[in-house]
């Protein structure tokens, strides 16, 4: 007899074999648009949330994993970065959505959750053979972190790295304006 476990590991490594395709995107590229849906049912597109650092985390609600990090991401980085230009959209793969809302609403979760009704997005991404699997953009939408699992030390080094990197625009376009930039 099978244990819950095993059916566990099992599916993982099913899963894992599905979405084991080469990656459309390497850390440094800009990932191009696309749209979903969010748990109130309405479309959520990427580009919308151009200009913030955006932690991207692929999730289901099956994933033993995934349960501990939505903890983290909602209180050390959808908290813990509360008006800092920094946003945390989690994409719930290939679940009903009210599964996801019951789960989201047990969990605590605030932080945006889109739905993707296949796992061809994720797929696209560096590395992605496993969840729980985060990326994070900066705000021109460039991936600079991927990563299988859940490493808070480097997702927060990488969203201060990030915070630091934002600069002000220069409004004067003069050669002293922007010598004075290098100062």
């Amino acid at each position: 007899m099978e244990t819950t476990f095993t059916k566990l590991i099992v599916t993982t490594l099913f899963m894992t074999a599905l979405v084991a395709t080469a990656a459309a995107y390497e850390v440094g590229d800009v990932v191009d648009d696309f749209t979903l849906t969010d748990l109130n049912g309405d479309a959520v597109s990427l580009s919308d949330q151009a200009g913030k650092i955006i932690v991207l985390n692929f999730f289901t609600t099956w994933c033993l994993g995934c349960n501990e990090e939505a903890v983290h991401l909602q209180t050390d980085i959808w908290e813990g970065y509360a008006g800092q230009n920094v946003t945390v959209i989690a994409i719930d793969i290939q679940e009903q959505l009210s599964l996801v809302q019951g789960w989201a609403l047990a969990m605590g979760i605030t932080y945006p959750i889109w739905m993707a009704p296949d796992w061809d997005l994720f797929q696209i991404f560096p590395d992605a053979l496993a969840l729980p699997y985060n990326a994070i953009l900066d705000p021109n939408l460039e991936i600079r972190y991927a990563a299988i699992g859940f490493d808070l030390q480097a997702i927060t080094s990488m969203i201060d790295i990030l915070l630091e990197e934002e600069v002000t625009p220069v409004v004067q376009s003069t050669f002293g304006g922007v010598k004075a930039l290098y100062r």
